[in-house]
C-alpha cells in the first residue's frame, strides 16, 4: 500500500529509504521546497500529482520521517506507523544520531541500513486490521440510557392512569418469552435428556418466585395509584375554589368596560393650505443652470482656471528605495526587561527538553499577539503550529538561553515566510531585454487601492534609473481613468498611449506594446480597470489581457489596511487568472508580485504582509508609504519582523 518511506536529516541527508513502487518525479523534494522551507509544516499532509505525503519531526535529533502513498487510498495507520518508526529508529541508533548531530563532517550512512522496517509495518497493519474487525456490537435500545429513561416514564404514566397492573403483566409476558427462547437454545445444545429436565424444573421454580414477587409489587402499585387519585381530587377542589374567588372579584368591578382614550384638545387643521410638491422631473430653473455652469464666461474666472490647470513638471532624480531601519541595536533590546508574550518563556527551566505542555500557553499568547498585529486568524494558527513543531523536543542547555532560543525560532519562521521564492529584480530584467523589446508590467487589483498612483511611482523610479517609459491606459471602463493617467504622464513628462473608453483592454495593450517596440521605449506600464475578485466577466478580461500579450510582470496592488479581505482578494485574483485563461496557452501567467499600499498608515500592524505572502507565496516587491512619487519603498524583511514581534 505504501510507495516509499524515507528518513532524512533537516540538512537534507537521507539516512534510510525504502521504495515499494516506482515513484514518478520527486515528491519529497517538492515537500521540502513548498512546505518545509516555507514554514508550512503545520499542515497535516501534502499532495502532489497522484501522491499524498505525511511526515513527523524529531527535533531532538533534527530528523524528518516521510511516508509517500497513493492519494486515492485512505490508510488509517499512517500516523501510528510514523510514530512507531520514529521511536524504534531513535532507540536503535541513539548514540550514532548524537554523534551525527554534534559533528556531521563524516557520516556512515551504511550503518542505518540494518533497520528492519518491514517488521514494524507488518505489526502496524495487523493492529489496524484487528481494530477494524473488532467493532463491538451495538446495544439494544432497551439497554441504552435513553431506552431506560423512556421505560421509566411509561411506568410513571401507567401508575397515574391506573394501568399499572396491565403494564406489569406485559413486562412479565416479555420476560417469560425471553426465558423460553433461552431455554430452547439451551435444549438444542444439550444432548442429554437429564439436563433438559433440570432446566425445566429451574424455570418452573423461577416462574413461581417471580409470580409471588409480582403479586406483592402489584399491591404496592395499587396503593400508590389510590394515593395519587386522592391527591388529585384535593387539588381539583382547590383549583375550583380559587377560580370562583377570581370570578367574584371581577364581578365587583364596574361593568363599564374598556373606554377609548380621548384627547384633551382635538387636532386642529392648519389654516394654511397644502404646499405644492416639487418634483424632480429633470427640468432646472435659470438660477440652478447658472449655478451649475462651469464655462469660462468672464476674464476673472478664465485667469483663475488657467492658474489651476498649469502642469507642474516633476524633477526626476534618484532616491533611496530601500526601507529605513531603526538604529536601535540588538544589545539595547536584550537589556530591556522581558514583556508581552515573551514573558511566558521564563517559566521554562534550562537543561531540559521542551514538551508540548510548556509550549501551549506561549503559543496561545503568540497567536493572540499575531491577530492583534492584523494577521489573519487561520494563518496565525498555522504559523503558531509550525513554530510549535520546530520547538517541541528541543533540548535547552542553560536557563539564560530559553528566551533567545524561542525568540530566534519565531524570527526565523517569519523571516522564511517573507523571503520570496523568486527574486524579482525589475532593473536587471529591464536591462536584459533593453534594445530587443519593451519590458511590460501590468498593475491589477480591486477598486480604489491606488493602482494608478503606484503605477506613476514605479514610472518615476524607472525614469530616474535612466529607462524610457510609456504608460498604457487600458482602464477603458471607469470614467476619468484616462484623464487621471494623463495628469501623471504630463507631470512625469512621459508618453501616454490611449484609445479612449469602451474599447477591448487586451487589444489596447497589444497596440501599446507594438507602438513601444517601434518607437524604442524600454518599459510599458499597463493600467487596468479596478474590479472585484468575484466579478467573472472582468476577471476573464484581465486574464485575456495578461495571457494574450505575454506580459513580463503581473503585480497585484492591495491595501495594508484591509487585513483578511486582502488575502481573499489576492487568492481569488491568482486563482481566476489561472482558471479563466485560454486553455490552449502553454504557459499561463498568474500574479508575480505584490505592491502593498498605504503602509504608512498601519503603524506596527504589519500582519497583512504576512497573510498575503503566506497564503499565496508571492513576494511583496514595493510598499506605498505616501502620496509623493518618491514614497515607494522596497520591503525590508528584518524591519517587518521586528515590528511584528515587538
Amino acid at each position: 500500500m505504501l510507495d516509499s518511506f524515507t528518513i532524512l536529516t533537516k540538512g537534507g541527508i537521507v539516512l534510510w529509504s525504502k521504495e515499494f513502487a516506482k515513484i514518478k518525479g520527486s515528491p519529497i523534494n517538492s515537500l521540502i521546497k513548498k512546505v518545509l522551507l516555507e514554514e508550512r509544516s503545520a499542515e497535516t499532509s501534502f499532495q502532489i500529482d497522484s501522491y499524498s505525503l505525511k511526515w513527523t519531526f524529531s527535533n531532538e535529533f533534527d530528523l524528518i520521517f516521510v511516508v509517500v502513498y497513493q492519494k486515492i487510498f485512505t490508510l488509517l495507520y499512517i500516523e501510528e506507523l510514523l510514530t512507531t518508526v520514529k521511536k524504534r529508529f531513535i532507540k536503535m541508533y541513539k548514540d550514532l544520531l548524537l554523534k551525527l548531530k554534534e559533528s556531521s563532517d563524516f557520516i556512515m550512512v551504511d550503518k542505518f541500513q540494518e533497520f528492519n522496517f518491514e517488521v514494524i509495518l507488518e505489526e502496524v497493519e495487523t493492529r489496524s486490521r484487528l481494530q477494524q474487525t473488532s467493532i463491538s456490537t451495538p446495544k439494544k435500545y432497551e439497554d441504552t440510557d435513553k431506552g431506560k429513561l423512556v421505560k421509566d416514564q411509561k411506568n410513571e404514566r401507567a401508575i397515574k392512569e391506573g394501568r399499572a397492573e396491565k403494564v406489569k403483566r406485559k413486562e412479565q409476558e416479555k420476560k417469560e418469552k425471553a426465558e423460553r427462547r433461552k431455554q430452547n437454545k439451551a435444549n438444542n445444545l444439550n444432548d442429554s435428556g437429564s439436563s433438559e429436565n433440570e432446566s425445566e424444573e429451574d424455570s418452573d421454580n423461577d416462574s413461581l418466585e417471580e409470580n409471588s414477587d409480582g403479586a406483592t409489587k402489584n399491591q404496592t402499585l395499587n396503593e400508590d395509584v389510590a394515593r395519587i387519585e386522592n391527591d388529585s381530587d384535593e387539588e381539583d377542589e382547590e383549583i375550583i375554589k380559587n377560580r370562583n374567588k377570581l370570578m367574584a372579584a371581577k364581578a365587583k368591578k364596574s361593568p363599564g368596560g374598556y373606554k377609548k382614550k380621548v384627547k384633551d384638545t382635538p387636532d386642529k387643521q392648519s389654516s394654511a393650505g397644502k404646499k405644492a410638491r416639487t418634483w424632480d422631473d429633470g427640468k432646472l430653473s435659470k438660477k440652478e443652470l447658472e449655478a451649475l455652469n462651469r464655462s469660462e464666461n468672464n476674464n476673472n474666472n478664465n485667469s483663475s482656471n488657467n492658474k489651476n490647470t498649469e502642469i507642474v513638471r516633476e524633477k526626476i532624480q534618484k532616491f533611496n528605495i530601500d526601507m529605513e531601519v531603526s538604529s536601535s541595536s540588538e544589545e539595547e533590546e536584550d537589556s530591556k526587561p522581558v514583556s508581552g508574550f515573551m514573558k511566558y518563556f521564563n517559566v521554562l527551566t534550562g537543561n531540559r527538553v521542551i514538551d508540548k505542555q510548556d509550549l501551549e500557553p506561549i503559543l496561545a499568547d503568540f497567536k493572540l499577539h499575531l491577530t492583534k498585529k492584523n494577521v489573519a486568524p487561520d494563518i496565525a494558527d498555522k504559523i503558531v503550529q509550525s513554530i510549535g513543531t520546530g520547538l517541541e523536543g528541543k533540548k535547552l542547555a542553560t536557563f539564560q538561553g530559553v528566551t533567545s532560543v524561542v525568540k530566534q525560532q519565531m524570527e526565523d519562521t517569519v523571516t522564511r515566510i517573507l523571503t520570496p521564492k523568486r527574486n524579482i529584480d525589475i532593473l536587471r530584467e529591464v536591462q536584459a531585454v533593453k534594445g530587443k523589446r519593451p519590458y511590460t508590467i501590468v498593475f491589477s487589483g480591486v477598486n480604489g487601492v491606488g493602482k494608478s498612483t503606484n503605477l506613476a511611482k514605479v514610472c518615476y523610479w524607472l525614469t530616474a534609473n535612466g529607462y524610457k517609459c510609456m504608460l498604457a491606459a487600458c482602464d477603458t471602463f471607469r470614467s476619468g481613468a484616462i484623464e487621471q493617467l494623463k495628469t501623471h504622464a504630463d507631470r512625469l513628462n512621459v508618453h501616454l498611449f490611449e484609445r479612449g473608453y469602451s474599447k477591448d483592454a487586451a487589444s489596447v495593450a497589444q497596440d501599446a506594446i507594438a507602438f513601444a517596440k517601434d518607437t524604442g521605449y524600454d518599459v510599458v506600464l499597463i493600467d487596468t480597470t479596478g474590479r472585484m475578485q468575484n466579478n467573472e466577466p472582468l476577471m476573464k478580461a484581465l486574464s485575456k489581457l495578461v495571457n494574450q500579450n505575454n506580459v513580463d510582470l503581473v503585480l497585484f496592488v492591495g491595501e495594508a489596511l484591509v487585513g483578511n479581505d486582502g488575502v481573499d482578494q489576492l487568492t481569488k485574483f491568482d486563482k481566476s487568472l489561472s482558471l479563466l485563461a485560454n486553455t490552449t496557452q502553454t504557459h499561463i501567467r498568474t500574479i508575480d508580485g505584490i505592491i502593498l499600499t498605504k503602509f504608512d498608515t498601519i503603524d506596527d500592524k504589519v500582519g497583512a504582509a504576512i497573510s498575503m505572502v503566506y497564503s499565496t507565496g508571492h513576494p511583496i516587491i514595493f510598499l506605498g508609504t505616501g502620496q509623493n512619487y518618491t514614497d515607494l519603498k522596497r520591503m525590508n524583511i528584518k524591519s517587518v519582523v521586528k515590528s511584528l514581534l515587538h
